[in-house]
């Protein structure tokens, strides 16, 4: 009798820790589009922009001034989308803890930027392992959702020496141009940047655009050209859109990056499997 109490009690336990773990994670969109969801680093609690194209985690300087942070004697130098070269210190995070999941031996660096009531930005690098959907129409996120017999689209995975990690695909320009482009969800909602140079095979003139000089927070101006392009559509036509509006860039180290938004309402990011599975 005593072990059958005791037998239904840890699956009793057990079943609930697995609902905690993998129940619904709720997620705010903010105006510009980003995805921000709550997470505690060390033990301290903050709110992140959930950031498929930041490669590396990152906390915001004031974000750090809250924790204890352990710095290695390793560091990462990337570049940003525009060319700057970023040389930042790895930490070791004690822990990375997403809703009562935990995920194991991460790292962050410490960024010197203020970006509202945001701490920081959550990457790829937790989910490696961890298939992470990301439902828009319920604002949830799950993991290890069942995919079976989900549409997908191919993935390719940029893993930086373990350090960092990125997801590209491909995608057609009015149907005539294939490109590689980096899948970035902390681009916020409808951005569609590409490089400049694609500008004369899809026979487009400069002149019918807005050349507009932006100037980026580490201080490096790129000229932007805006306007409009027919078509943007998955290689295998699962996703598309028309009449979109555009950025080509100078000095653009991708030939493309876009927001992710505009593949499915619920989408299944699985690194493992090189895919994004498409449910709606």
């Amino acid at each position: 009798m005593t072990k059958s109490i005791f037998t239904t009690s840890f699956l009793f336990v057990f079943l609930l820790f697995s609902l905690k773990t993998n129940a619904q994670i709720p997620f705010e969109v903010n105006n510009s589009g980003h995805i921000i969801i709550k997470a505690k680093i060390n033990d301290v609690e903050g709110k992140f922009i959930l950031d498929t194209g930041a490669g590396l985690n990152a906390i915001f300087t004031k974000f750090s001034n809250k924790i204890k942070n352990e710095k290695t004697n390793n560091f990462f130098v990337g570049h940003r989308a525009t060319g700057e070269e970023l040389s930042v210190d790895l930490y070791n995070a004690k822990s990375l803890e997403i809703n009562n999941k935990k995920f194991e031996d991460q790292q962050y660096a410490v960024i010197d930027l203020e970006f509202g009531d945001i701490d920081g930005m959550i990457s790829l690098q937790a989910f490696r392992n961890t298939p992470i959907t990301i439902d828009y129409n319920n604002k949830n996120i799950l993991f290890n959702k069942s995919t079976k017999n989900e549409k997908s689209i191919d993935i390719q995975i940029a893993d930086y020496a373990g350090k960092a990690i990125d997801i590209f695909t491909y995608v057609e320009l009015n149907d005539n141009l294939k490109i590689q482009t980096l899948l970035d969800s902390g681009a916020g909602k409808s951005s569609f940047w590409f490089s400049s140079k694609l500008m004369e095979p899809l026979a487009l003139d400069k002149a019918d655009f807005k050349a507009v000089p932006v100037k980026s927070d580490f201080k490096k101006e790129n000229n932007y050209y805006i306007g409009k392009l027919s078509k943007v559509s998955t290689v295998n036509k699962l996703s598309k859109l028309e009449g979109l509006d555009v950025a080509f860039v100078d000095g653009l180290i991708y030939e493309g990056k876009i927001s992710i938004e505009w593949l499915g309402k619920v989408l299944t990011i699985d690194i493992a499997k090189k895919k994004i599975f498409i449910a709606e």
